[in-house]
């Protein structure tokens, strides 16, 4: 069962890894104490950052993910 507001979301991220029990092995879904599987932060930030900016190489997505976390580091070292 899926979480209702997420149920597409959820289906196309499955889609797009390969299988539930994948997705559950990455973080990207959780299930709760009644096995509804919702979507998690990571699996969102996935959608976000690697699959709406078609990425599709591992390289790629490291560096994407480096260049925001690298971003996000400075963003808060201005507002400290």
């Amino acid at each position: 069962m899926y979480d209702e507001d997420h149920h597409k979301t959820i289906a196309q991220l499955i889609s797009r890894i390969g299988g539930q029990e994948e997705c559950l092995r990455l973080g990207f879904l959780a299930k709760d104490d009644n096995a509804t599987l919702h979507l998690s932060p990571a699996g969102m930030g996935y959608l976000i950052d690697v699959v709406a900016s078609d990425i599709s190489a591992l390289p790629d997505a490291y560096a994407a993910g480096y260049k925001q976390g690298h971003t996000q580091a400075c963003e808060i070292s201005e507002i400290s």
